[in-house]
């Protein structure tokens, strides 16, 4: 058998309500705003929060006011034996048929010359000092070129741009070079060439050249 008793009004019990124990309910309720549920925490759990809050924007700070990495530039590569080497003449050697030059490297890595030619098949080319020849940047190094002669008939009737060919090289690569001289080099090596092939040409043989000892060196 079932009966329904009298109804008895209801009354609320404060144990219903929020409890400080349980905050939870109270901070994600939809229904309360931030500053009622941030109220309702307890002081412990607030200091925790703002704690967490501000270490959160120190962490951030730091990320966003960092420096950004430098990036680091790769070496510079060993620069080519033929473009920082430079051939100064110089002026007539201390002997016949020899001229003067001075080889200089501007940067990079020494540089060692390891032939030296005159530019033409009729004409050969030795050294003093000997080679090979090594020549560091910034230090210079003066070289003394003993011109001779292969072959008088084979000679051209002039030379515009006579030239040396030297072998180079460095910790980069070896290169063959031509380096051309106008100015004064071309007029005594072909005063030279003349005084000791043509002697019986219009212009004279240069007064420092010794025609004999010079015939002696360069003529085979």
């Amino acid at each position: 058998m079932t009966g329904i008793g009298p109804v008895e009004p209801y009354h609320p019990d404060d144990t219903d309500g929020p409890h400080e124990d349980s905050p939870t309910d109270l901070l994600w309720s939809k229904s309360a705003p931030a500053t009622t549920r941030w109220a309702a925490l307890p002081r412990s759990r607030r200091r925790l929060l703002q704690a967490l809050i501000v270490a959160a924007a120190a962490t951030g700070a730091f990320f966003t006011l960092r420096p950004s990495p430098v990036t680091q530039v790769p070496p510079t590569p060993y620069p080519w034996p033929a473009g920082v080497t430079t051939l100064h003449y110089k002026g007539r050697g201390p002997t016949s048929a020899t001229y003067r030059f001075e080889i200089d490297v501007a940067r990079g890595s020494p540089v060692t010359v390891l032939q030296v030619g005159a530019g033409l098949p009729e004409l050969g080319a030795t050294t003093t000092p000997p080679l090979p020849l090594t020549v560091k940047a910034g230090s210079p190094r003066l070289i003394t070129v003993r011109i001779s002669v292969y072959k008088c008939a084979a000679l051209p009737p002039a030379l515009d741009l006579p030239h040396l060919d030297l072998l180079l090289s460095n910790r980069t690569a070896r290169q063959q070079q031509s380096f051309l001289f106008g100015g004064t080099y071309p007029r005594d090596l072909w005063a030279d060439l003349r005084a000791a092939c043509f002697p019986n040409r219009a212009s004279p043989a240069p007064t420092s050249l010794d025609r004999d000892t010079w015939r002696s060196l360069t003529r085979r």
